[in-house]
């Protein structure tokens, strides 16, 4: 039995794949710069554009591949499963990202906005701006209260870490919404060979997953439990198996939640919200 295949990512997909990086360092030289695991990311510490986001973009290494536009691109590919067709389409036809205002300029005036007219949301790529008009850097937005939006960024500081910015900060430019898959608003039964639960969480765009589910959002949990340390040998393939439910456990355990080994929406959010 295949896996329903997702034909877009959603936004949390897109956080939990741009978080799974935090802490990597862009490398000196060409030397790990091929690999995402996470035992490389301190790494052959450089100033020099080797990484893996630009292994996968196809420009890699020196002053013509600065990279914190590919570190979004990889991540909302990751989130998409690693399909190109799919990532195109989410980031408005932009694939790979290299430019920061290349996305900025392909997406509709319904899915952008400048800082001020443009409320922004989970999931956002976020432009900056060091003069108001050049867009210098980008990242994605991975959380917003009443005064600051928070991010996760490539390249900054010749790294990938999370950052925090007042909203009202001159160096935001403005913001993209990327074409998210959105939840269809109700609960449907599972068509044969769907291995996601039946349940779907329409606020936070998930399914509840358990044992025997498989698919795209079982990787972004895998990632989870694999990025926090509970499992470093927890295989990311997608497959809902008997050690990804062990690491479910631990990573609840560790959340301060009920241990059932169930995906649910309690375990969903506590594991969006403390992933870093």
């Amino acid at each position: 039995m295949e896996a329903r295949k997702m034909s877009k990512c959603t936004a949390e997909q897109a956080v939990a794949a741009m978080q799974y990086w935090d802490g990597y360092y862009e490398k000196q030289t060409s030397a790990y710069a091929t690999s995402r695991d996470k035992s490389v990311f301190t790494k052959n510490k450089g100033s020099n554009n080797w990484t893996y986001a630009g292994y996968i973009a196809g420009l890699n290494g020196g002053d013509n591949a600065p990279w914190c536009a590919m570190q979004v691109s990889l991540a909302i590919l990751e989130a998409c499963g690693n399909n190109k067709t799919d990532a195109k389409a989410v980031m408005h036809g932009v694939y790979p990202y290299f430019n920061c205002g290349q996305m900025y300029d392909a997406a509709p005036s319904n899915m952008k906005g400048r800082r001020g007219k443009w409320t922004p949301k989970l999931g956002d790529v976020i432009i900056f701006t060091d003069n108001g008009t050049i867009r210098s850097h980008t990242g994605i937005v991975t959380k917003v209260d009443k005064t600051y939006v928070y991010t996760q960024e490539g390249n900054s500081s010749n790294m990938c870490r999370s950052r925090s910015y007042p909203l009202t900060s001159n160096y935001i430019y403005g913001y993209v919404r990327p074409k998210y898959a959105e939840s269809s608003g109700s609960d449907p039964e599972p068509s044969s060979g769907d291995l996601y639960g039946k349940i779907v969480y329409n606020d936070i765009g998930l399914h509840e997953l358990s044992k025997g589910c498989a698919g795209p959002e079982v990787k972004t949990i895998q990632r989870i439990i694999y990025a926090r340390g509970i499992d470093k040998n927890l295989t990311v393939d997608g497959e809902f198996g008997p050690k990804t439910k062990s690491g479910v456990i631990a990573l609840q355990k560790a959340l301060g939640l009920s241990q059932d080994g169930i995906v649910g929406k309690d375990t969903w959010k506590a594991a969006l919200t403390n992933f870093n």
